[in-house]
């Protein structure tokens, strides 16, 4: 087999991706120099999202410069939205496009130093831990560009006729280290632009991006909706940019038309001379569940780690609205964690107009500080616990447990030993999402994502 000029992609890489690979930095993606501090510039971003019943595809194309004397090996770091799959991964040599191939992860490091030795282009894709896969690319010429696209697949959630999808550019915030890499640079030199096309298999009534109102949305039927975004819809051609910073999510909601009936989804898949295929089955229910009418207890457990010190805000907001939303015949607790657990109510608070407003404003001048004791904050709610009322525990925390008790099985027999459900809201890019959902599923809760350019209320 020919070895030049090889893109590879670790066969382990794209398995573990299957399963859940939760977000880290910017989805600008950066590629920095081995051994530098400074990433090359962005001069081009474009990205592709096509929504196709309850799938979305996502192609994104960056062209980067390098501006040194120098040729240099870089890596190029992209985090893959939860649940989400590697489709397709090429770089551009010499104007042509290279596409990867899968090997196993220990064959493909081995041919990757191998061609790098040589002295012949080549890059390198790999999962790197719970957030993210990088992506190592040599040789970067001196004074040239080089153009990478990627594309992954990702399923499509819906509750309670709300669609979303999320094209992550907000820093994860939990990782110091990626946090120094990816904040090097957030500004595309040259053109921008994010182009959706959604065609959810139903009616909709209304498509909204919260945090982007100057993005152009407009349909060709209540089943066919486009949504762009960004500066390479009003430069022309060959002039200069005034560059675009790349530092807020895009979120994009749409909503079913209230006359959307129940409805059953299949979508299967068999590759070529398989005897056995997979299939993905979505049910919509058309009926609304009865209401719960009597009163409930819940639990806020707040993370007030340093890394939250940017969403604080937000989770302050979102708490206070939820407070808001409990009925007179509820009663609540509010619990912090950072290092250690503390609880901020100290017993049972009965809701009133009165308690709301005041344990808002109490929660609001809390801070945020120190390390991320997951366990202990979750230990602490259960054991505030009373059997005789119906509870909830709603966690808030853009969570990776780095204090105290860190062990996945520890976590889940903690869940497997109460009945009672938790409710996750993850917030941010940098979660250790397979062990928040894996929590929240134990207990038959459920768990979304909250990014800074979601609408807090509606979420």
């Amino acid at each position: 087999m020919n070895l030049i000029k090889r893109t590879l992609m670790s066969a382990a890489l794209t398995t573990a991706l299957g399963v859940a690979t939760p977000n880290l930095a910017q989805a600008a993606g950066l590629l920095t120099p081995v051994g530098q501090s400074s990433s090359l510039a962005i001069a081009a971003h474009h990205v592709q999202v096509q929504v196709d019943g309850n799938y979305a595809v996502t192609t994104v194309d960056q062209t980067f410069t390098n501006h040194g004397t120098h040729d240099t090996e870089a890596t190029y770091s992209f985090p893959i939205p939860e649940h989400g799959t590697v489709a397709g991964f090429t770089v551009w040599i010499d104007g042509q496009p290279v596409e990867a191939e899968v090997l196993e992860k220990v064959e493909a490091r081995r041919v990757y130093e191998e061609e790098k030795a040589a002295g012949r282009e080549t890059g390198l894709a790999e999962k790197n831990d719970v957030y993210d896969f990088r992506i190592q690319v040599s040789p970067v010429r001196a004074g040239q560009d080089v153009k990478l696209q990627l594309t992954y697949m990702q399923p499509i959630k819906t509750d309670n006729g709300i669609g979303r999808y999320v094209y992550p550019l907000a820093d994860g915030g939990t990782d110091d280290q990626a946090v120094n890499f990816f904040t090097r640079n957030e500004k595309v030199d040259g053109p921008f632009s994010f182009d959706m096309q959604l065609r959810p298999g139903v009616a909709l009534d209304g498509v909204m991006l919260p945090k982007h109102p100057q993005a152009a949305v407009s349909s060709n039927g209540a089943m066919d909706w486009q949504v762009s975004l960004g500066n390479a819809h009003t430069i022309e051609a060959g002039t200069q940019s005034a560059g675009t910073t790349l530092d807020q999510d895009i979120v994009t909601y749409w909503r079913h038309s209230p006359s959307v009936p129940a409805s059953v989804d299949l979508m299967s898949y068999k590759a070529a001379g398989e005897s056995t295929g997979t299939f993905m089955l979505t049910l919509a229910p058309g009926d609304d569940l009865q209401a719960i009418t009597e009163g409930q207890d819940w639990v806020f457990v707040l993370d007030q780690s340093g890394s939250m010190e940017g969403k604080y805000a937000m989770l302050i907001d979102g708490v206070s609205k939820a407070l808001g939303q409990l009925r007179s015949d509820d009663r609540f607790r509010v619990i912090g964690f950072n290092d250690s657990p503390h609880e901020l109510t100290r017993g049972w608070v009965n809701v009133d107009p009165s308690s709301v407003a005041t344990w808002s404003d109490r929660i609001a001048k809390s801070g945020t500080g120190g390390g991320t004791n997951l366990y202990a904050g979750l230990d602490t709610a259960i054991g505030a616990l009373d059997a005789d009322r119906t509870t909830g525990i709603i966690r808030v925390t853009d969570g990776v447990a780095n204090v105290g008790q860190t062990e996945r099985r520890h976590f889940l027999e903690l869940m497997k030993r109460y009945d009672v459900r938790l409710f996750t809201a993850i917030m941010g890019n940098g979660t250790d999402r397979p062990l928040l959902e894996a929590m929240t599923e134990v207990s038959n809760g459920a768990a979304i994502s909250v990014s800074g350019s979601d609408d807090i209320a509606a979420k």
